[in-house]
């Protein structure tokens, strides 16, 4: 049983100060690192003060909780920018030997003329021809498997649902992809030359996953490289 006396016994300057150090929103945990005093001895004697479970107290164990959480948000955050940052520099350093090769300078500047610059990295174009391209400098420079990082969806207008069939087959043609992996978004938008244009294939778009920070790594190679030709 605690009382003044037996807390006397234990030495009154470490009771005071295991009460002040819980005042001030310290754990059990911390005040044992503090005090050296057992999580039992600690609990019996903010028990006897009153201090365990008061609405006080809880409150300012929930402030503190909250603080540390946001420092440790903040930390991560601070952690996660550090070790992207490595990602991409340590990326750029492998591939500035490519830095002079037409084929990789060409897949840049098609990202940055049809690529999203967002969270989606996509490429879109309806030319098969560029779509190749954009494929073979991914495949060559980023050691990217077209089965295994690449996604791809076609964007027809609904009017021309009825080619779809045809446009799937023309694609899968042109870029020896199976029909079957393509995914389709409909444009709901009327373009009435659409349904005249016996050629329409509809636009694909070609996106990379798997791979960690691509959009901010190409965007970075991109501005390299337009800095470098702008100088010329």
């Amino acid at each position: 049983m605690i009382t003044r006396g037996s807390i006397r016994r234990k030495g009154k300057e470490v009771f005071q100060k295991v009460v002040e150090l819980r005042k001030k929103g310290l754990s059990y945990t911390e005040i044992q690192k503090e005090t050296g005093v057992a999580k039992s001895t600690i609990n019996n004697w903010l028990t006897f003060a009153g201090l365990t479970l008061t609405k006080e107290h809880l409150e300012i164990s929930r402030s503190k909780y909250l603080q540390n959480n946001v420092i440790a948000t903040a930390a991560s955050k601070i952690t996660r920018a550090r070790q992207k940052d490595n990602d991409i520099q340590n990326f750029i350093k492998t591939k500035r030997n490519n830095f002079d090769d037409p084929l990789f300078v060409a897949g840049i500047m098609l990202y940055e003329a049809e690529g999203s610059k967002g969270n989606s990295n996509g490429f879109s174009n309806s030319d098969f021809r560029l779509i190749n391209i954009y494929i073979i400098f991914l495949e060559k420079y980023f050691d990217i498997s077209k089965n295994e990082n690449l996604r791809f969806r076609l964007f027809i207008h609904e009017v021309r649902k009825n080619d779809l069939n045809r446009i799937k087959r023309f694609w899968e043609n042109k870029i020896s992809v199976d029909k079957n992996k393509f995914s389709i978004s409909w444009k709901h938008n009327v373009v009435a030359k659409h349904q005249e244009n016996l050629d329409y294939v509809g636009q694909l778009n070609v996106s990379v996953r798997k791979i960690s920070y691509f959009t901010s790594k190409i965007l970075a190679l991109s501005d390299i490289i337009l800095n470098r030709y702008q100088r010329l």
